[in-house]
């Protein structure tokens, strides 16, 4: 079954683009940075509260490299469902790491904030294609 979902694609500075989808988690609206370089879909610390309660946030035993962020403490969260369009996902597992200074970045550049990144865990999963001339991503589910 094929998924298209609405994209908003925002240029930073010429010809610079980051690629932002909203979606529903746990019945709440939630923006999101599409990075298919990023390794695992992750939520930021502190707005992760919005969807879940701090109790069900559990330390991880691996470390996380990326987002400005090397040898940190990754924490994850298993998000009761996601609504991406008309995908409908239960039981999500995400990391969980504070990425309040992408926020602090967006807010120099009057850009909404976002809950988190959708990574290339997703991505891969669900077979995404971003189709930049009509601003969706296509997700298809096997």
């Amino acid at each position: 079954m094929k998924h298209k979902i609405n994209i908003e694609i925002i240029e930073l500075e010429k010809k610079n683009y980051h690629l932002f989808i909203n979606i529903k988690v746990n019945g709440n609206d939630c923006r999101l940075l599409i990075d298919s370089g990023a390794s695992k879909t992750v939520f930021d610390a502190e707005r992760i509260l919005r969807f879940v309660k701090q109790k069900k946030i559990k330390a991880n035993e691996s470390k996380s490299v990326g987002l400005g962020i090397v040898d940190m403490e990754t924490k994850v969260v298993k998000l009761k469902d996601l609504k991406i369009g008309k995908l409908f996902i239960e039981k999500m597992e995400v990391a969980v790491l504070p990425i309040s200074h992408v926020n602090a970045t967006y807010k120099l550049l009057n850009i909404q904030a976002i809950d988190g990144v959708l990574g290339s865990d997703f991505l891969m999963k669900y077979n995404a294609v971003v189709d930049y001339g009509k601003s969706v991503v296509k997700l298809t589910i096997k």
